[in-house]
């Protein structure tokens, strides 16, 4: 089918890598395309075949019971990638000049949805999709998702581990460590210097409220984090004592860079 698009789900746990090769067997005359811009006029005219392979992230439909406490993880996990009719991409980009110093302030995210005429899984694995929607999200509005799905992750993993869910703690310290590391290498500092200055403040009076809200997630990221490491603690084996160690010594420092 000539310039038409497909969500299609692939095999349990298949690579991208593997999958793109399956459909090139399955085409052999068809060109790969290496990006997932959308393609300009010569491409849909062309005679040749491209193909445009990339992958998307499903959009839940049930987000209550995603959100709800108490629903085994399981059930959660199987609204996650069933019974979904939108998907997205994100292609970041940069607006204006760059700040060698701080990529932030100035890091757009395009963000496609592509809407399926049924849901997926179905009869079939794969589904056209019906219309497809763009938004640029903005340096801010983009600092805010990264960090409400931060916290989220925290969450579970704390959660999943009070529960003795978990059968070892890696993936918490893994987290704990990934974001107390990059708050105390400058993550922290760097959404200060972009978003709470008076300059940002001045140029953008339509951004108090995101602003209010970027300051509430990183305090709210702080207080998980205290809770976190306060859970780490108690299950934590004695050779990891000294990364625990390392992780509340170096949380102080971010508590007191964010002025807590």
């Amino acid at each position: 089918a000539q310039n038409k698009e497909f969500v299609c789900r692939g095999h349990d746990y298949e690579r991208l890598e593997a999958f793109q090769q399956r459909m090139l067997n399955e085409f052999p005359h068809a060109i790969a395309m290496q990006h997932a811009n959308q393609p300009d006029e010569t491409i849909f005219q062309a005679e040749a075949q491209y193909l445009q392979i990339y992958a998307v992230t499903p959009i839940p439909e049930n987000q209550e019971v995603l959100q709800r406490d108490g629903i085994p993880d399981n059930i959660k996990s199987f609204y996650k990638v069933n019974h979904i009719w939108r998907f997205r991409y994100d292609r970041p980009f940069h607006k204006g000049t760059k700040d060698k110093e701080n990529e932030f302030k100035s890091l757009w995210v395009e963000r496609t949805t592509l809407i399926l005429m049924q849901s997926l899984p179905g009869i079939s694995r794969w589904f056209e999709v019906e219309k497809r929607e763009v938004v640029e999200m903005s340096p801010l509005e983009n600092a805010i998702e990264v960090l409400e799905n931060k916290n989220q992750q925290l969450r579970t993993l704390i959660s999943q581990c009070q529960t003795r869910q978990m059968q070892n703690i890696n993936p918490l310290t893994m987290c704990l460590n990934g974001v107390i590391d990059a708050a105390v290498n400058g993550g922290v500092a760097r959404y200060q210097e972009a978003f709470f200055v008076k300059e940002y403040i001045l140029n953008h009076p339509e951004d108090g409220e995101k602003i209010t809200r970027l300051r509430e997630l990183m305090l709210e990221q702080a207080q998980i984090l205290e809770f976190g490491l306060a859970v780490h603690e108690k299950v934590v084996p004695q050779d990891m004592r000294p990364l625990h160690k390392k992780l509340v010594d170096q949380f102080f420092v971010m508590k007191s860079s964010l002025g807590i």
